[in-house]
């Protein structure tokens, strides 16, 4: 993970909302995201943008496909909103992958002064790359081979209840972001290869499937991250290290106490967060008129 500088306040006048949105698409916290988003030396897996907002998530998403469309790198997947599940009042535009570029989330929270500007947080652009993952792997003492007991407990989770309803619960419409909570001693890239094979037996169509860490109650957890084209969405399997353990379904809860194997976000979860503070729902002719003054 690699943060940028610290955010600098920003003055609202509510009277010109098209040129104060549009500012923000030419502030240096954006063009930070962007430089993030063009890293060339190394490859970037993802990374977070943290906002502080008005504007309704749904009125954010047109602005920025257009931002990118405009720009020639059209968003060409489909993005999932929802809320984060471990802070109340914040929710993610997730999964924005301009053409040509790593994807990325837009974390929001609702301010009651700004309505758009940089997070007033320590750091509020994040990335993770294969530098970064390198050195994160470096931590734990994973098995980069296994026997064929090792291969068959291996093959064992993707055959196993949890897994399945994992699966279940992935291609379930009211359902926009799943992990899989898995305890393992094996080098996350077999557990990657293993998934791909089940997936694929599953008849899922994977565009991707990258390493990622991920922060949980102060502390960086590992996940794989896969980009579904069927099903059309993006869901990871999250893993702690456990060194009597080939491939397990947790036995801790990790984001939620539904069950330790999975956390899901769902539909029903975006609606009562947007109901709390009176967010901005923009109209058609606002969204094209802040994409063309970008």
């Amino acid at each position: 993970m690699n943060t940028n500088v610290a955010p600098k306040d920003v003055t609202v006048d509510d009277g010109n909302l098209i040129e104060t949105v549009a500012g923000y698409f030419r502030s240096e916290h954006w063009a930070r995201a962007l430089e993030v988003l063009s890293i060339s030396d190394e490859p970037i897996y993802h990374a977070h943008v943290y906002v502080e907002t008005q504007i309704h998530p749904l009125s954010l998403e047109e602005i920025i496909k257009g931002y990118f469309g405009k720009s020639g790198k059209s968003v060409h997947r489909k993005i999932e909103i929802f809320t984060s599940g471990q802070v109340a009042d914040s929710g993610s535009i997730h999964g924005i992958e301009p053409e040509g570029m790593p994807h990325f989330d837009l974390l929001w929270k609702y301010s009651p002064d700004a309505l758009l500007a940089p997070a007033r947080r320590e750091h509020n652009v994040e990335y993770w790359g294969q530098k970064y993952m390198d050195q994160f792997y470096a931590k734990y003492p994973f098995k980069t081979e296994v026997n064929s007991e090792e291969e068959a407990e291996l093959e064992a989770y993707f055959e196993s209840a949890a897994f399945k309803k994992y699966c279940e619960l992935n291609e379930h419409p009211d359902v926009v972001h799943i992990h899989a909570n898995v305890e393992t001693s094996v080098h996350p890239n077999l557990i990657r290869t293993a998934a791909l094979k089940a997936m694929a037996k599953r008849g899922w169509d994977i565009e991707q499937a990258v390493p990622v860490a991920f922060q949980m109650r102060g502390q960086m957890h590992g996940k794989i991250v896969f980009l579904g084209k069927t099903p059309e969405k993006i869901f990871d399997i999250a893993w702690a290290f456990n060194p009597a353990a080939t491939l397990i379904p947790s036995t801790k809860y990790w984001l939620t106490t539904e069950n330790p194997t999975y956390d899901a976000r769902t539909m029903h979860e975006l609606p009562l967060l947007l109901k709390r503070d009176p967010y901005r729902l923009l109209s058609l002719r606002e969204i094209e008129a802040i994409v063309a003054a970008i």
